[in-house]
């Protein structure tokens, strides 16, 4: 068996120096230069013998020297609750690799194609995850890493990261700021890993197909594998994981009369722009003009820009898939059921999977039993503190709304329908007892958030504290983030 490998740009077929790393094409400007492998025997075989990734060394490029910290060999396991009697799922759990996510599988090529050009430094912009990976395999590496982190990254990832060693510089609100900094930092002796700017993000992230395959000899069911479910941010993932079945199939891994499974891609609600090229069949770069977000929680897929957007509706499209967006409250919702339900903690980013799973079975979009798998592509330790602010706050709603007629009649006193007791009584409908109101009255007093007024007359009038008002205005902002 021989296997030649060879960097082309897909759009002009250029055949690049074997030194070229960036997606974008130095002869036509177009991002679409990648990796292509060209068999002359089909016999290719997994080496068992060899670690993480590198068991799949024929599908990958070459290096003389290699790193790995036993990545991959996650676990794919069938849902145990979720979604019972309604679809035939299968989780694909990335949070055990050994920094926590599926980007561990990236940086033993990186940082192996550093260690063979004698890079004594390497810089990557990123929300955490691949810092946290790059830096711990540089350590093993023993070369320097800095990580440009955006300000928004989760004080858990920014503590692996220096951990390992790492060199942390904050900048910007998002990734996107951070990628401009991480182009500046590139200088002679200084290896770029950022996956934006690294064709050898996709070769390790298609691994993941390729293992896919493997474990499906374990599973009967999973052999009528219909659908694939991934989270996207740059598209990235979605891209390689496609681009790794298609492999699969022209390699012979995968049966000849056996279909492909179908893609469907993830993302949060105001950074959609991939899902909403896909329904509109609008460019990325128009869509995302318009996109503007508050969501905080997803931090791993809050990308504005996605560099592979367009390859990645280009693969959807191809599997004759779907593209999906969640809201940030699914998210959490999601995150919560897979810890309740398959005792799976997953980062905010790769619950998406789980809330599409949800909304797509609401809709009637998917068949019934379908078979599907859904990736699960980081830890929830990475944003533990996010879940556990979520789920704080949802408590908080929850005690708020506990409140009931209190919240009712505070409302009440504060736009002046009425502030005394028979009036408050009227502006409710005369739904509970006159003395129930002032009951209420009463532990409202008692909490500070009304006093009693001095009047002329003989009735009890009230109004409401500046603390009483701040209450209104929270609660009033958390409905609507609930709606």
């Amino acid at each position: 068996m021989q296997v030649t490998e060879k960097i082309v740009c897909k759009n002009c077929q250029a055949e690049l120096n074997q030194l070229q790393r960036s997606h974008t094409c130095p002869q036509c400007s177009a991002a679409l230069v990648e990796y292509e492998f060209d068999l002359s025997k089909t016999d290719l075989v997994v080496k068992t013998s060899e670690k993480g990734i590198w068991r799949y060394r024929s599908f990958l490029p070459q290096f003389d020297k290699t790193i790995s910290l036993g990545e991959g060999h996650t676990p794919l396991r069938k849902a145990l609750h979720l979604f019972q009697d309604k679809v035939n799922l299968f989780l694909k759990i990335e949070g055990s690799n050994p920094t926590g996510s599926y980007l561990d599988r990236i940086s033993p090529l990186m940082v192996s194609d550093a260690i063979n050009r004698d890079m004594q430094s390497l810089v990557c912009a990123s929300d955490g995850n691949l810092g946290a990976s790059l830096s711990a395999y540089c350590a093993a590496a023993q070369i320097k890493c800095f990580c440009v982190a955006p300000k928004s990254t989760s004080p858990e990832k920014r503590t692996q990261m220096l951990a390992y060693g790492a060199e942390v510089i904050d900048y910007g609100e998002t990734i996107d700021d951070s990628l401009d900094l991480a182009v500046k930092m590139i200088e002679k002796g200084r290896y770029q890993a950022t996956p934006e700017f690294n064709i050898l993000t996709i070769e390790g992230a298609k691994t993941i197909s390729l293992e896919i395959i493997e474990q499906q000899n374990m599973f009967g069911s999973l052999q009528e594998l219909e659908y694939i479910i991934i989270p996207m941010g740059s598209g990235g993932l979605l891209y390689s994981i496609w681009k790794g079945l298609k492999q699969a199939k022209e390699f012979n891994l995968i049966p000849s009369n056996q279909k492909l499974p179908k893609i469907i891609g993830v993302q949060v609600e105001g950074y959609d722009s991939i899902t909403k090229s896909f329904d509109a069949g609008n460019s990325i770069q128009e869509i995302t003009k318009k996109n503007i977000s508050k969501n905080k929680l997803a931090d791993a897929i809050m990308v504005r820009n996605p560099i592979f957007g367009e390859k990645a509706v280009q693969s959807i499209k191809e599997s004759n898939g779907i593209a999906i967006s969640v809201s940030e409250k699914e998210i959490i919702a999601a995150s919560k059921l897979l810890g309740k339900k398959e005792g799976i903690f997953a980062e905010l980013s790769s619950a998406t999977v789980i809330a599409a799973v949800d909304n797509l079975l609401k809709e009637k979009i998917l068949p019934q039993n379908a078979t599907m798998l859904a990736i699960i592509t980081a830890s929830g330790m990475k944003t533990s503190r996010a879940f556990q602010k979520s789920t704080t706050q949802d408590n908080k709603v929850e005690s708020l709304r506990s409140m009931g007629t209190k919240i009712e009649v505070l409302k009440i006193i504060n736009s002046k329908d009425s502030n005394f007791g028979y009036g408050i009584w009227k502006s409710l409908g005369q739904m509970i007892s006159l003395q129930a109101v002032y009951q209420h009255l009463k532990e409202l007093q008692k909490r500070e958030l009304i006093i009693e007024i001095e009047t002329k007359d003989r009735q009890k009038r009230y109004s409401v504290t500046t603390k009483g008002k701040q209450l209104i205005k929270k609660m009033n902002e958390l409905e609507e983030l609930l709606s």
